[in-house]
């Protein structure tokens, strides 16, 4: 559609330019041959073979009239602050740094269970469960009477009592039957291996709370983008079920990579404190490099050709010529311009497509210079109109 669109158009501005003594059909534009000759196929009379004027250096002339036909608009070239964004894909995870083990470090019976099912809801301080010790028990009774020499309280934290369960057995001033054991950390409770009444042997896990206040999301990125990535700097993490986008803290970049698949994980920090978000979601990530002022243009202005990318300046007065540019990072609508162009020079934003056409039609891109120079000639005819 394209093809045929800028063919009408050229078709329409384009003056006629006649090649001597060069005559074809009008159908069959294969078939060529002299004046007053008919095509053997279709019996039509050839007619002078049209030609586009000879290829300028540079600068084409186009009628402002067709200008604004062409719905051609420009963009000053401007300094504009951005960074390089790249986007991968993760999954939520719990913290380890969150989760807390509840071992048994002496041999008992588990009596009151408090927190009785995986999923119940505990909060710091709250009475997990009681154990029933003698070995603990002694300790308690040697820890009141003083019997040994050593720090005694030091013994009893290493049986697994906390403060609040020593501050229990100081008011009480006699051992406790039925040692009481709280929770380390307000969380949920995630893995439960014990139940009313039954025995747990020394080093056994009774439970494992985790708290979620605060995620780990684990995303995968490829190797060439870790110029982008550093620790510290935040990224955006979007869940794809609902849209709804959360910010994130980069807490980690792994020190090995996936030989096959060459990327890197990166761990960042993801603040949960409503709970909302569930570990083990799939979710999407973008990171944002470090923002900078570049030399940009609109990233629909530069032209990809064989010759590499291009954009198209105005000069004023229906006058343009394509420049050569290095691109840099392409983010946020913008591409950096790493050389070819200078601050304040004039570029076409939208109708380029239709003048790149011209210009490659009179041969303009196979002869730009490497420097660009403005001094270039015009090419005058072209899309021209012509009164």
């Amino acid at each position: 559609m394209r093809i045929f669109m800028l063919t009408l158009l050229l078709s329409l501005f384009v003056p006629p330019a006649y090649a001597a003594n060069t005559y074809i059909c009008p159908m069959h534009p294969h078939i060529s041959g002299e004046k007053g000759d008919f095509c053997p196929i279709c019996a039509m009379a050839l007619t002078p073979k049209m030609t586009a004027p000879k290829a300028a250096q540079g600068v084409i002339k186009i009628d402002p009239e067709y200008v604004q036909i062409l719905g051609v608009k420009t963009q000053a070239v401007t300094m504009r602050e951005f960074g390089k964004s790249v986007t991968a894909f993760g999954n939520i995870s719990a913290s380890t740094r969150h989760e807390y083990p509840i071992d048994i470090r002496v041999k008992g019976w588990v009596n009151t269970l408090k927190a009785s099912a995986v999923g119940d809801h505990v909060k710091r301080g709250d009475l997990l469960f009681t154990l029933y010790s003698p070995e603990l028990m002694e300790a308690q009774a040697d820890f009141l009477l003083g019997r040994r020499i050593g720090n005694q309280e030091q013994r009893l934290r290493l049986y697994g009592m906390d403060t609040q369960s020593i501050a229990a057995l100081k008011a009480k001033g006699a051992f406790l039957e039925e040692t009481p054991f709280y929770a380390p950390a307000d969380g949920i409770v995630t893995a439960l291996n014990a139940r009313q009444g039954a025995f747990i042997a020394e080093g056994g896990n009774i439970m494992t709370i985790q708290d979620f206040s605060e995620l780990w999301v684990d995303a995968e990125l490829p190797l060439k983008d870790l110029v982008y990535v550093k620790q510290g700097e935040s990224a955006q993490i979007t869940l794809p079920e609902t849209g709804v986008q959360y910010d994130a803290v980069i807490d980690a970049v792994y020190p090995n990579a996936d030989i096959d698949a060459r990327t890197v994980k990166v761990r960042l920090l993801l603040d949960n404190t409503d709970l909302s978000l569930k570990a083990g979601s799939y979710v999407s990530v973008v990171f944002s490099g470090p923002r900078q002022a570049r030399l940009a243009v609109p990233q629909e202005a530069v032209i990809y050709g064989a010759e590499g990318a291009y954009v198209i300046e105005s000069l004023g007065e229906g006058r343009f010529r394509p420049l050569k540019v290095q691109i840099g990072i392409t983010s946020e609508g913008y591409s950096e311009i790493l050389s070819g162009m200078r601050t304040g020079q004039i570029i076409v934003q939208s109708g380029q497509f239709m003048i790149d056409a011209e210009s490659n039609l009179r041969g303009g891109m196979s002869s730009m210079s490497s420097e660009n120079s403005s001094d270039a000639p015009v090419q005058e005819g072209g899309m021209s109109h012509v009164h």
